[in-house]
């Protein structure tokens, strides 16, 4: 649960507070649980909505404009850069994430979680979701890019 913690987190004292309420909530609400066989599933949305609720309370979200969604060609391959990292370095790259496109991605891309869900479940437009996704996928590749770059640069 701690992974979902840091994927929802720009720093690992944020996710400490996440965790903690999450497993606050876990223990408050754990007669609430009908079926055991579905503890971790229960567990894991607990901790994802633990994660929303603390981004609500700390970050505003904003509505990204279309010149902040324009991202520079890049002749690596993402492909290739995205299988050197390591998933920790990974994770490090998705918590650079401006706050509420990292929300919108990480409910996308790890929760598969739809649009209209998204924007149910954080307040937001259908657009706003989708514009968050597009700038968040474009920033992310950015930085795995300028990451292999510089693994490159250091490594000659």
């Amino acid at each position: 649960m701690y992974g979902v913690c840091m994927r929802y987190a720009k720093n690992r004292t944020d996710a400490d507070d996440i965790f903690q309420q999450g497993f606050y909530l876990v223990y408050k609400n754990i007669g609430q649980l009908k079926d055991y066989r579905a503890l971790s599933g229960w567990i894991k949305r607990i901790f994802v909505n633990a994660a929303i609720e603390f981004n609500r309370r700390t970050y505003q979200m904003r509505v990204v404009s279309e010149e902040e969604l324009v991202i520079n060609e890049s002749v690596v391959d993402v492909n290739q850069a995205l299988s050197n990292l390591a998933v920790d370095e990974l994770t490090k790259l998705i918590q650079q994430l401006p706050k509420e496109s990292r929300k919108v991605f990480n409910l996308y891309m790890v929760e598969d979680l739809s649009h209209k869900e998204i924007a149910k479940k954080l307040k937001i437009s259908l657009s706003t979701s989708k514009s968050q996704l597009h700038y968040a996928k474009n920033l992310l590749k950015q930085k795995i890019i300028t990451n292999t770059n510089s693994k490159k640069i250091v490594g000659k």
